[in-house]
């Protein structure tokens, strides 16, 4: 006896939680058709983090920086939260007693010698000059003008900081630097191993979300996720894209600030009906595959004899 059954529809959805000590925490879970779960959630201490598959946990901005946001300015300009001044004398007089929104860095290129080839290498070679939140001070100056930035981000007023707070407190949380920080420290958490190299690094993190073959929101989820969150991407789109996760994360601080309201998940409008057929190909589709993984066996074990696909089968 087959039956239909009603279950959650892919898209996204908000909820909230109630911490032990009364904080109520906000999150999102992003729903696919078929591809791995990806969780937003706030935390006590009023830092967002990404859970990938329920059990992987990382801070929002390192997931932004592997998406191609990579330094500070870029994820504080996404949510419009800093302004940015030239680096010279005056400006950085006039900005004394502000604070830095985003860490000073200085980079320089670092020449060596690789000892088995013999060849030259280039390496970047970064260094933090000011941490964030330090404010400018004469003493300061000096070493801004030094780092070869050609401008900093200082803070805006303090209501907008204070309505996004929750950005610079992840950011302060972030390990990484820049997007290849980023991807590789993805790619440490899912595979607890170190990457072989930046490629293949940034291949686990695309083939996550972005990629066609593993992540599929199918027609419903792309709609929904849509509607939602009132975007206007193309509905063949069926991976996630960079727009997707920045607005669930604007969404999230809508809610961490109440100006926004979380779902219900037994309301029928977040449900669908997978059908006989549906559950039927799903059977399907894993006795092909459990079948054909079968065979791959026994042609490896049987080298050379001769044999037909019936015995193989």
């Amino acid at each position: 006896v087959v039956v239909s059954q009603l279950h959650r529809s892919p898209g996204v959805f908000f909820s909230q939680g109630q911490h032990a000590n009364g904080t109520i925490l906000y999150s999102a879970r992003i729903i696919p058709f078929k591809g791995s779960w990806i969780e937003f959630s706030t935390d006590i201490n009023n830092v967002m983090y990404a859970y990938i598959d329920r059990k992987k946990k990382l801070p929002v901005t390192t997931l932004l920086r592997a998406m191609g946001y990579e330094s500070d300015k870029d994820i504080l300009r996404l949510f419009d939260l800093a302004e940015e001044i030239k680096v010279n004398k005056r400006n950085l007089k006039a900005a004394i007693g502000r604070k830095v929104a985003a860490r000073v860095i200085k980079s320089w290129p670092e020449d060596f010698v690789d000892e088995d080839t013999g060849e030259v290498i280039t390496i970047d070679r970064q260094e933090v000059i000011l941490e964030r939140e330090t404010e400018l001070t004469e003493e300061n100056i000096p070493l801004i003008l030094d780092s070869d930035s050609k401008t900093i981000l200082l803070h805006k007023d303090a209501e907008v900081t204070s309505k996004y707070g929750i950005i610079f407190n992840t950011l302060a949380k972030d390990p990484s630097n820049s997007e290849k920080d980023a991807v590789n420290f993805i790619y440490r958490q899912l595979r607890n191993a170190e990457p072989a190299d930046d490629n293949s690094a940034k291949e686990v993190f695309n083939n996550l979300f972005f990629s066609e073959k593993r992540y599929d929101l199918g027609d419903v989820g792309r709609y929904r996720i849509n509607k939602k969150l009132s975007l206007e991407t193309s509905l063949d789109v069926r991976v996630l894209t960079r727009d997707d996760i920045v607005e669930i994360i604007k969404y999230l601080i809508k809610l961490v600030n109440s100006n926004a309201t979380v779902d219900d998940i037994d309301h029928l409008s977040n449900r669908r009906v997978r059908t006989v057929g549906e559950q039927l190909a799903n059977q399907f589709s894993i006795g092909l595959a459990r079948m054909s993984r079968t065979i791959r066996e026994r042609m490896n074990v049987r080298d050379n004899e001769v044999f037909t696909p019936t015995d193989l089968i």
